[in-house]
């Protein structure tokens, strides 16, 4: 396992709060754009990872979709949609019965690709699913997209077509570290107290749930966290 100190997760994905708002900001202007200029912000994304929008429209047909065409979201209602999609992911995890470090991956992969997309531009579900995929694999806990996808009864082709698209949109930077792998440490480290860690692990695997969904991972070390929990 590579040191977190010299990981890419330290070196290109802690920001600022400011630099995520201009992420986000970012991420729905361009969507906006394309909004305007080809009438729709859905992408079409093929298998290698490669992507496109619909063909620029006439200004014909502009003119007369300009009442139909959906209109954009704001960047506070796209924060709604992925706050109900990392749930989500929280709620297909407990159904497969995954380990917490996949939720926690599967959640940073998430955040991630929606630092450098709008869901404009590609549907929450489909990479929410992707990310679950992603995550397993990253962490060593194998199942086939065509059981996540039949699990939920959800096509399997989606997740592989959006996986490449994933991978890339998080640089291939696929090991994170989340703060459950240093409360395992803690844990094998004074394992003796077996009754105490019981409760502590099951309420700080609670609080490091909640913090995973308030982009704490996107701001601050996974040591940090910890630390967050364990000093009131």
């Amino acid at each position: 396992m590579a040191d977190f100190a010299t990981s890419t997760h330290r070196a290109k994905w802690i920001f600022k709060p400011q630099e995520l708002k201009e992420k986000y900001k970012d991420a729905n202007k361009r969507a906006k754009q394309a909004l305007e200029k080809y009438g729709a912000t859905r992408m079409e994304v093929d298998i290698d990872g490669s992507f496109s929008y619909a063909e620029p429209q006439n200004d014909a047909k502009a003119s007369a979709d300009k009442h139909s065409r959906p209109k954009a979201l704001k960047t506070e209602e796209e924060q709604l949609l992925r706050a109900f999609y990392e749930f989500k992911i929280q709620d297909v995890c407990d159904a497969f019965k995954f380990p917490r470090k996949i939720q926690a991956t599967a959640l940073i992969y998430f955040k991630r690709f929606y630092l450098q997309w709008s869901v404009m531009e590609h549907h929450p579900k489909n990479i929410m699913l992707t990310c679950i995929y992603a995550a397993c694999k990253a962490e060593e806990n194998h199942v086939s997209a065509e059981e996540l996808g039949k699990g939920i009864e959800q096509d399997h082709q989606i997740i592989l077509d959006n996986e490449m698209l994933v991978i890339q949109s998080l640089g291939f930077d696929l090991i994170v570290y989340a703060p459950y792998r240093a409360l395992e440490g803690f844990i094998s480290d004074v394992e003796v107290f077996f009754v105490f860690l019981y409760m502590a692990n099951k309420r700080t695997s609670e609080m490091f749930l909640l913090l995973l969904f308030v982009c704490m991972l996107l701001l601050f070390f996974a040591s940090f966290v910890d630390y967050y929990i364990f000093v009131p």
